[in-house]
Protein backbone atom coordinates (compact mmCIF):
# COMPACT_ATOMS: atom_id res chain seq x y z
CA UNK A 1 0.00 0.00 0.00
CA UNK A 2 1.12 3.50 -0.55
CA UNK A 3 2.10 6.17 1.93
CA UNK A 4 -0.67 8.61 1.89
CA UNK A 5 1.23 11.27 2.65
CA UNK A 6 3.47 10.82 -1.01
CA UNK A 7 -0.35 11.11 -2.53
CA UNK A 8 -1.17 14.02 -0.79
CA UNK A 9 2.13 15.66 -1.27
CA UNK A 10 2.09 14.94 -5.36
CA UNK A 11 -1.34 16.27 -5.74
CA UNK A 12 -0.63 19.80 -3.93
CA UNK A 13 2.59 19.89 -5.89
CA UNK A 14 0.28 19.28 -9.43
CA UNK A 15 -2.39 21.91 -8.06
CA UNK A 16 0.38 24.49 -7.10
CA UNK A 17 2.32 24.20 -10.77
CA UNK A 18 -1.36 24.21 -12.25
CA UNK A 19 -2.05 27.48 -10.62
CA UNK A 20 1.28 28.71 -11.11
CA UNK A 21 1.39 28.13 -14.97
CA UNK A 22 -2.35 29.66 -15.13
CA UNK A 23 -1.58 32.91 -13.64
CA UNK A 24 1.77 33.30 -15.13
CA UNK A 25 -0.07 33.59 -18.40
CA UNK A 26 -2.14 36.19 -17.17
CA UNK A 27 0.62 38.17 -15.88
CA UNK A 28 2.63 37.75 -18.69
CA UNK A 29 -0.02 38.75 -20.87
CA UNK A 30 -1.18 41.87 -18.69
CA UNK A 31 2.49 43.59 -18.75
CA UNK A 32 2.30 43.22 -22.82
CA UNK A 33 0.42 45.86 -23.49
CA UNK A 34 2.45 47.73 -25.92
CA UNK A 35 3.39 45.13 -28.80
CA UNK A 36 4.07 46.10 -32.15
CA UNK A 37 1.04 45.40 -34.14
CA UNK A 38 2.74 42.79 -36.20
CA UNK A 39 3.57 40.82 -33.14
CA UNK A 40 0.01 41.25 -31.86
CA UNK A 41 -1.14 40.13 -35.46
CA UNK A 42 0.94 36.73 -34.95
CA UNK A 43 0.13 36.16 -31.63
CA UNK A 44 -3.82 36.23 -32.03
CA UNK A 45 -3.16 33.29 -34.35
CA UNK A 46 -1.61 31.05 -31.97
CA UNK A 47 -5.08 29.72 -30.56
CA UNK A 48 -5.92 28.93 -34.23
CA UNK A 49 -2.76 27.11 -35.10
CA UNK A 50 -2.79 24.86 -31.86
CA UNK A 51 -6.18 23.89 -32.69
CA UNK A 52 -4.89 22.94 -35.93
CA UNK A 53 -2.07 20.86 -34.56
CA UNK A 54 -3.98 19.28 -31.91
CA UNK A 55 -6.58 17.98 -34.71
CA UNK A 56 -4.26 17.52 -38.04
CA UNK A 57 -3.19 14.00 -36.18
CA UNK A 58 -6.14 12.73 -35.44
CA UNK A 59 -7.58 13.06 -39.34
CA UNK A 60 -4.51 11.58 -40.63
CA UNK A 61 -4.42 8.71 -37.92
CA UNK A 62 -8.11 8.24 -38.78
CA UNK A 63 -7.33 6.51 -41.90
CA UNK A 64 -9.74 7.08 -45.28
CA UNK A 65 -12.76 7.55 -42.96
CA UNK A 66 -10.98 10.75 -41.19
CA UNK A 67 -10.35 12.32 -44.09
CA UNK A 68 -13.58 12.36 -45.58
CA UNK A 69 -15.56 13.31 -41.85
CA UNK A 70 -12.82 16.04 -42.28
CA UNK A 71 -13.96 17.07 -46.21
CA UNK A 72 -17.96 16.97 -44.59
CA UNK A 73 -16.95 19.31 -41.79
CA UNK A 74 -15.08 21.52 -43.79
CA UNK A 75 -18.00 21.94 -46.40
CA UNK A 76 -20.64 22.29 -43.14
CA UNK A 77 -18.90 24.91 -41.74
CA UNK A 78 -19.31 26.84 -45.07
CA UNK A 79 -22.57 26.01 -45.38
CA UNK A 80 -23.58 26.60 -42.04
CA UNK A 81 -21.01 29.08 -40.12
CA UNK A 82 -22.23 27.45 -36.95
CA UNK A 83 -20.09 25.83 -34.99
CA UNK A 84 -22.34 23.47 -33.44
CA UNK A 85 -23.77 22.53 -36.79
CA UNK A 86 -20.08 21.65 -37.57
CA UNK A 87 -19.48 19.22 -34.54
CA UNK A 88 -22.78 17.35 -34.97
CA UNK A 89 -22.28 16.93 -38.69
CA UNK A 90 -18.70 15.32 -37.85
CA UNK A 91 -20.03 13.52 -34.86
CA UNK A 92 -22.98 11.98 -37.20
CA UNK A 93 -20.47 11.81 -40.31
CA UNK A 94 -17.96 9.80 -38.46
CA UNK A 95 -19.57 7.37 -36.66
CA UNK A 96 -22.00 6.89 -39.90
CA UNK A 97 -18.62 5.81 -41.55
CA UNK A 98 -17.22 3.94 -38.96
CA UNK A 99 -20.00 1.46 -38.37
CA UNK A 100 -21.24 0.99 -41.84
CA UNK A 101 -19.05 1.52 -44.65
CA UNK A 102 -15.84 1.29 -42.55
CA UNK A 103 -16.14 -1.36 -40.06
Amino acid sequence: MTNNIDVYLTILGMAVVTYLTRISGFYISNRMSDLRPGLARTLAHIPGTIIVSIIAPQILSGGTPGLITAAVCLAASLVFKNLIAVMVTGVVTISLLRHFIFI
